[in-house]
């Protein structure tokens, strides 16, 4: 039998009351707990990954659909505390950056190139935060959804030139002593899958850690020793599926409570620095998903009522909110007359059942319309006129040709085909070149108003510390060829390939 949505956000403790009135965390919020200049003991780095500024507000959406009141992210724009503003993501070599770059532009003071995780691309070596904080005395804990190697959460704590070197990355977190590792990535730990037989949880275990493989496990942790969780094969579930699988809930924790597991495991330090990822929102756009984004954007609203609630216990601790990147952009659309049938569209999110990976899964390489509009039925409430199945049908077998290339994945023909009945739609299926909002509370939240750049970010931490240090840079790239012509990025196959 499903577990149903009450149940699954009830798990977390922080099912809303039926008023629309703000969550307990904000309306017993005391202003004036900060002083000016006063500096964090602890700082918790929240980043909802690929979150454009439609994602925010259509998750608001359906939280007030499912919870009946909006995402904390949004009332705490009524907090008297709270600044608010924009940051300036762009990479060293684009104005549309990725994960990794954004990442380390945080985690080292210094714009990188697309792909590389805290390396120049002459090779220099920059020193993540995460290194100095250590040296410095200061706890560090990495939370996500994503596998616990990914970008974003690298970007604190490792070097490498390439993003994608998930076993190095995994051997420099033991190296380099990260106190607290939770999130997904198995495969990269189990001599049985790394390609150099290695058996990392061995590693961990010599090395003082306690190996976690199960939310019951992370439940019951010690609270005297490491932490390394690895809680799925690859990346943990999309929120989505989540909710329908009793297996999912018993093996596979929240981000809320990992996030809470963690806090309990580091409140009795005297500094620690936390960074909190909701990865898999940044993978709901990249593959056109509506359901799959914004549920998992609600799920991490719920991590930030637990750093709230842990905030509220612990005055000086500065909680800083952001996105790496917009992805997608997408947007509930203007649809009937006076635009009256959009609400009643984006309605129809409360009955999605599964993701678009689990959808296609179903569909397999070859399916019938028939079977098509079977399993749309039943996971989304989706009757698809036949027209539009067999338009879609082609995208299956890599034989569609969309007006635009970056529509010519599977899954963003689904979400396309899927807004005429969720009323949601996106630009494409990579990320965009947003100034990301950025919101701070607690002390030092004053250093993160108006409009800031990427790389202040690591200086302000580094000072929250009183670490004296700069990491060495290079002048901003340009992509464009020095003759001026256009480029036909988007003509070239290889374009498609985005980074996450």
């Amino acid at each position: 039998m499903p577990i149903t949505r009450r149940s699954f956000f009830k798990r977390s403790g922080l099912l809303a009351a039926t008023s629309v009135t703000a969550p307990t965390v904000l309306q017993a919020a005391e202003p004036g707990a900060a002083r000016p200049g006063q500096k964090p003991r602890h700082i918790i780095h929240l980043v909802s990954d690929g979150m454009s500024a439609g994602t925010l507000t259509c998750a608001d959406h359906l939280s007030h659909l499912l919870r009946k009141r909006g995402v904390t992210w949004i009332q705490l724009h009524n907090h008297p505390q709270a600044r608010h503003g924009l940051m300036d993501m762009r990479s060293l070599d684009s104005l549309v950056t990725d994960s990794s770059a954004a990442s380390s532009s945080w985690g080292s003071g210094s714009r990188i190139a697309n792909g590389a995780v805290n390396i120049l691309p002459d090779g220099r070596e920059l020193t993540p935060l995460y290194t100095l904080f250590g040296q410095a005395g200061w706890k560090r804990a990495l939370v996500t959804t994503t596998e616990i190697t990914h970008a974003t959460p690298a970007g604190f704590a490792a070097n490498d030139g390439s993003r994608g070197s998930a076993e190095s990355i995994a051997a420099q977190y033991l190296d380099r002593k990260v106190e607290v590792l939770l999130g997904g990535g198995q495969k990269y730990y189990d001599p049985a899958k790394r390609k150099d037989k290695v058996d990392l949880w061995a590693k961990h275990q010599g090395a003082g850690y306690h190996v976690m493989k199960t939310r019951e496990e992370l439940l019951a942790a010690p609270l005297d020793k490491r932490w390394v969780g690895t809680f799925d094969e690859s990346h943990l579930p999309y929120t989505v599926d989540q909710n329908q699988s009793k297996e999912f809930q018993a093996r596979v924790p929240t981000l809320a409570e990992m996030t809470r597991a963690a806090l309990k495991r580091l409140e009795n330090e005297p500094h620690f620095i936390m960074q909190v990822e909701g990865g898999r929102v940044d993978h709901g756009c990249h593959q056109f998903d509506a359901a799959a984004a914004f549920y998992d954007q609600i799920a991490f609203d719920e991590a930030i009522e637990v750093c709230l609630e842990f905030q509220k216990k612990v005055p000086d601790t500065l909680l800083v909110i952001t996105t790496d990147h917009g992805n997608g952009n997408p947007g509930l659309s203007g649809i009937g007359k006076n635009y009256v049938a959009s609400p009643l569209l984006f309605a129809n999110l409360k009955e999605a059942k599964a993701s678009h990976t689990v959808m296609l899964k179903q569909l397999g390489q070859a399916p019938t319309v028939a079977k098509v509009q079977a399993v749309l039925k039943e996971l989304t409430g989706y009757a698809a006129p036949a027209d539009k199945v067999e338009m879609f049908l082609p995208y299956l077998e890599k034989k569609g040709k969309p007006m635009f290339s970056l529509h010519s994945d599977p899954n963003a023909q689904l979400g396309l085909m899927l807004a005429n009945h969720l009323g949601v739609s996106f630009i494409s299926a990579s990320h965009t070149s947003d100034f990301v909002p950025i919101t701070a509370l607690g002390p030092g939240a004053e250093k993160f108003g108006g409009f800031i750049k990427n790389t202040d970010v690591f200086y302000d931490y580094l000072g929250f510390a009183g670490i004296d240090f700069r990491n060495p840079e290079m002048p901003l790239q340009t992509s464009l060829p020095a003759n001026g012509e256009a480029v036909a990025a988007a003509e070239q196959p290889h374009w498609l390939e985005t980074v996450a």
